[in-house]
């Protein structure tokens, strides 16, 4: 259990990393956009505010990368004494769901994945519950516009 959550939280690590090199590499773009136009205080202004989002970006992967380095040297390290600690629990899954960010449980959730139901971790969250209401009425899927409303009725009574 304990190597999927640190795996887990390696994949995690390294989507952040690669969403980070892409705002990046965005920066960068607009950038050399900006050194093209006249120099002007307003230029000025936007080209050290691009260098100091980069720059913060940068520091954040650099973060980022080190503790997947870190945690990979533990799982080397240690996977031995973690596959045999294993074997002795009982398997269970990883609560991998806590470690989602509210676009992949919205996703998860439209694809049936995760049923929205009182167990799930945006139950209580009205912003969550009416952007699944607004999808599945753009999708026109009126019966799950229904259940849905019917589920939130039922557990406010």
């Amino acid at each position: 259990m304990m190597k999927a959550l640190i795996q887990r939280t390696i994949d995690l690590l390294k989507k952040r990393v690669k969403d980070n090199l892409e705002a990046i590499n965005k920066n960068q773009t607009r950038l050399n956009e900006m050194l093209n136009q006249p120099v002007s205080a307003e230029r000025t202004y936007h080209i050290e505010r691009n260098y100091t989002s980069n720059k913060t970006l940068l520091s954040e992967n650099n973060d980022f990368i080190s503790l997947q380095l870190s945690l990979l040297n533990f799982l080397e390290k240690y996977n031995d004494k973690l596959a045999i600690k294993e074997e002795e629990e009982e398997p269970a899954e990883p609560n991998t769901i806590t470690f989602l960010d509210d676009q992949e449980l919205f996703e998860l959730t439209v694809q049936g994945k995760i049923g929205y139901e009182t167990g799930h971790p945006k139950f209580q969250d009205d912003v969550f519950f009416n952007k699944l209401l607004t999808y599945y009425a753009s999708q026109e899927a009126y019966e799950k516009c229904n259940a849905l409303l019917s589920l939130k009725k039922k557990n406010q009574v």
